[in-house]
C-alpha cells in the first residue's frame, strides 16, 4: 500500500466519523453536547488534520485545528 493510498484511507475515516456524528445528532440518537457526539467530531477533526498536514494544506489543517479545539472544549 502506498502512502498515498494510506493518506485517503485516513481521511475517509475522519470524514465517515464527522458525517456519522452529524447524523446521529441530527436523528437524536446524540445530543449536541454529548460525549459521544463530541469523540465522533474529535476523531474525525484528527485524521483529516493529519492528512491535510501531511499534504501541507495549511488553510484546510488550520480549519481542522479549530475544529478539534471546539471539540476538547465541548468535551471538558
Amino acid at each position: 500500500m502506498t502512502i498515498e493510498q494510506k493518506k485517503n484511507i485516513i481521511s475517509w475515516i475522519g470524514v465517515c466519523c464527522i458525517i456519522a456524528a452529524y447524523a446521529l445528532m441530527s436523528f437524536s440518537v446524540y445530543e449536541s453536547k454529548s460525549i459521544e457526539y463530541n469523540l465522533m467530531n474529535l476523531a474525525g477533526g484528527c485524521l483529516l488534520g493529519l492528512r491535510f498536514y501531511l499534504d501541507k494544506n495549511w488553510a484546510n489543517f488550520t480549519l481542522e485545528c479549530i475544529f478539534i479545539l471546539i471539540a476538547i472544549k465541548s468535551i471538558i
